[in-house]
């Protein structure tokens, strides 16, 4: 039977839990480390190993496809937030891309906690201790190649995964001035840069299979209700037990830490007594530690797909054509490069003027502030080589563009106490100037790519718009285009911020108020940072397990 207790309790087996997890026992392998997951072990899902299954497992009993409320500024329409409702969490249902942020993103993140481990120098550790980076000539100060996380760009992952439009693509951007930008995981993200991914051959490379679990104890299908306090000698609230929603409980000896995601984690932090005090009234949970600020700050890298129609599909330059049957093209996204782009300052400051003067006094305007300091970029651009719906016949690309730095934020707070209801969302997508311009921008020079340079005109015909909507050309004025976001623009499914740093966790992630529990996710970075979050996740998690081993 199995024991009850343990040193450590790590609430989620997603991607941070289990990287935590692993490396807290790797660290001291006398430690008795459990892990109690919600959802179930994937190892039986045919579509959790390759990438020609991911899709499908959206909606799936993998996903816990969060609702948000009506968006208001994009046309009052209900979103999904997909997050992973498995061992291995978005790790075994994401799309597998890898980019580091900006440093000036991290250092923003140090500067706004007064902590210099948070800033690029500071993480640039633990980014090289996660990676196994593709390429053995790359800087050694900036890769790691020996950690549990294959990194590989698309065009050396297999010799025979070479996309028809690899080279014009390549040839638009640098048409329209993008410099190519040979590492973009060195602290600068800026120009045409390589598209990365952790698909190692084809494969998937979850969270709990790459760092492995041995020794760890592991509970799937334990969804947790709250955590439960008791007071120590001094009268402080100690993280004492986790209770599950079956009425099981579990006793931690040292720690509690909840890596359930940037939308589980706050919602578990209420319902343990932590956070808006009228919320927990209004509920009726007890108060443990008042704090406002639980569930405040969320963000999420909000984007635009489009899609585009090519002028000679019977050539074979998109997925779905019988001349691209090769398995090679399907071992990851098909997808050669990613563009970050920055804002001109001209279309920008007066974005950020105008958010200023609206958001005073809110969390958000120092970091609209920095959106202008040089070196930043702020959209990401992707061409993929496929459309992500019918007809899938080699006709049709598709491109998404996507906020690397959104200033909107949105909230999280309970529907009910029972930890069976899932919480009340409001992303507030789209809600700033900055926002608004940056993505219009981006949008903007996608189009201005694909259909106004002689490379891209080579290759596209035109936009293919959703239903009732005209097509955007390079000539859409800014209004067209900001209506086809409010229409049809959507979440990339990163949700952060939920439980910022600074304001819900000190910078050692230990939850302010009480003792014995830290949070390790997502849902403690203050701020927006770049590129796809992966890469940052894994970081956070190898530091928090450094911390944690540190203090104990």
């Amino acid at each position: 039977m199995a024991t009850s207790e343990a040193d450590y309790i790590v609430v989620g087996g997603g991607l941070t839990g289990c990287a935590v997890a692993a490396r807290l026992k790797q660290g001291n392998p006398s430690l008795d480390v459990l892990i109690l997951e919600a959802g179930v072990d994937p190892a039986d899902n045919p579509n959790t190993k390759s990438f020609t299954g991911c899709l499908a497992l959206l909606d799936s009993d993998l996903d816990w496809a969060y609702q948000t409320v009506p968006q208001a500024n994009i046309q009052n329409r209900v979103h999904t937030i997909h997050a992973g409702k498995t061992l291995g969490g978005g790790s075994v249902t994401n799309l597998g891309g890898w980019a580091r942020g900006d440093a000036k993103d991290y250092d923003q993140w140090a500067k706004v906690v007064g902590d210099d481990r948070w800033s690029y120098k500071g993480l640039l550790p633990f980014f090289r201790k996660s990676e196994r980076f593709f390429d053995s000539k790359a800087d050694p100060e900036q890769h790691g190649f020996d950690g549990p996380i294959c990194v590989t760009s698309v065009s050396a992952s297999d010799p025979q995964r070479r996309y028809p439009l690899r080279d014009p693509v390549r040839a638009a951007w640098e048409e329209l001035g993008v410099k190519y930008n040979p590492d973009s995981c060195s602290g600068s993200t800026a120009g045409l840069c390589e598209y990365l991914e952790n698909w190692h051959d084809g494969q998937r490379q979850p969270a709990h299979l790459a760092y492995g679990l041995e020794g760890v104890r592991v509970i799937t299908g334990a969804t947790v209700h709250r955590v439960v306090f008791s007071k120590d000698a001094d009268g402080q609230q100690v993280a004492s037990s986790v209770l599950l929603a079956d009425g099981r409980q579990f006793t931690a000896r040292k720690e509690i830490i909840l890596s359930a995601g940037a939308v589980r984690t706050p919602q578990i932090l209420m319902l343990s007594g932590i956070g808006p005090a009228d919320t927990l009234s209004k509920h009726g949970i007890p108060v443990v530690s008042e704090n406002p600020e639980v569930g405040k700050n969320l963000l999420d890298h909000f984007c635009l797909y489009q899609v585009f129609k090519l002028r000679n599909p019977e050539k074979g330059f998109a997925l779905g054509s019988p001349l691209l049957a090769d398995p090679a093209y399907f071992k990851g996204l098909p997808a050669d490069w990613a563009v970050n782009e920055a804002v001109p300052s001209h279309l920008l400051e007066p974005a950020v003027q105008e958010d200023e003067a609206s958001l005073a006094k809110t969390r958000s305007t120092a970091d609209t502030r920095a959106l202008l300091d040089p070196g930043r970029s702020h959209v990401e651009i992707l061409v993929v080589y496929t459309s992500l719906g019918p007809p899938m016949d080699g006709s049709l690309i598709t491109t998404s563009t996507m906020l690397l730095l959104p200033t909107s934020r949105g909230t999280i707070t309970l529907a009910s106490a029972s930890p069976s209801d899932p919480p009340v969302i409001d992303s507030n997508f789209y809600f700033t100037h900055a926002d608004r311009v940056s993505l219009i921008y981006g949008t903007r020079r996608v189009l201005q790519a694909l259909l106004d340079t002689a490379a891209g005109k080579e290759y596209i015909e035109s936009e293919v718009p959703p239903p009732g909507m005209p097509p955007l050309t390079p000539q859409s004025t800014d209004e067209e285009i900001d209506a086809r976001i409010r229409a049809a623009g959507v979440a990339h499914y990163h949700p952060e911020g939920s439980a910022a740093m600074g304001e819900v966790v000190d910078p050692e992630l230990r939850v302010y108020g009480v003792r014995g529990l830290r949070v390790a996710d997502a849902s403690v970075l203050p701020l927006a940072i770049g590129g796809h979050p992966q890469a940052t996740l894994y970081a956070l998690a190898e530091q928090a397990a450094h911390m944690i081993l540190q203090a104990a």
